[in-house]
């Protein structure tokens, strides 16, 4: 892939996932659907790992420049580079598109999961909003549910969605392109 195009791949999954965490948190329509997850994943299978970890990075960077973060930022942070890293795994299915998009299934649950376990852990290690015992944190976890499932059902959809858009659309994009020639011919 030329670099030119990499980079323009790049930074559409940035932006696109960078305007969306901004939107929902200005009119707060899902706390916690998101589409960092999605986009770091296909930059992982389709663009390597060091394309991953900068757009999970650079999304997150460029969204709390205008919405910011909180004490949380090093977990959330983290969680989505890990995320990112995590995804080469899906690399050794990129020959089976059907085997793909059931592995991005597979990883959208397995990110969810790792994310609200990380940075709820990370709430309570760094907050004062939970007793720092096991009590505490497992209210942590108890009380961040519904924030989990908006990023479970979220995942669930969007990150096979992005797998099928990123193995699909280069094929119709040829496809339209050779059907002017042949109505020409």
């Amino acid at each position: 892939m030329r670099v030119k195009k990499t980079w323009l791949i790049a930074g559409a999954l940035v932006a696109t996932a960078a305007a969306w965490r901004v939107i929902n948190w200005e009119y707060q329509i899902a706390p916690n659907l998101e589409l960092v997850t999605a986009s770091a994943l296909v930059a992982a299978v389709f663009l390597g790992w060091r394309w991953a970890l900068g757009v999970a990075v650079a999304t997150m960077a460029v969204a709390d420049i205008i919405i910011g973060n909180t004490s949380i930022l090093f977990f959330t942070w983290s969680a989505f580079a890990l995320i990112a890293v995590g995804g080469l795994l899906l690399k050794r299915l990129k020959h089976s598109p059907k085997s793909l998009v059931l592995g991005a299934l597979g990883a959208a649950v397995a990110s969810s999961v790792f994310f609200f376990v990380f940075t709820n852990f990370g709430v309570w290690l760094t907050t004062d909003m939970y007793p720092k015992t096991w009590a505490g944190l497992m209210q942590s976890y108890y009380l961040g549910l519904p924030f989990y499932r908006a990023m479970l059902l979220g995942n669930l959809v969007i990150v096979p969605a992005y797998f099928a858009v990123a193995l699909y659309a280069p094929v119709l994009l040829r496809q339209v392109r050779k059907a002017p020639a042949k109505a020409e011919a």
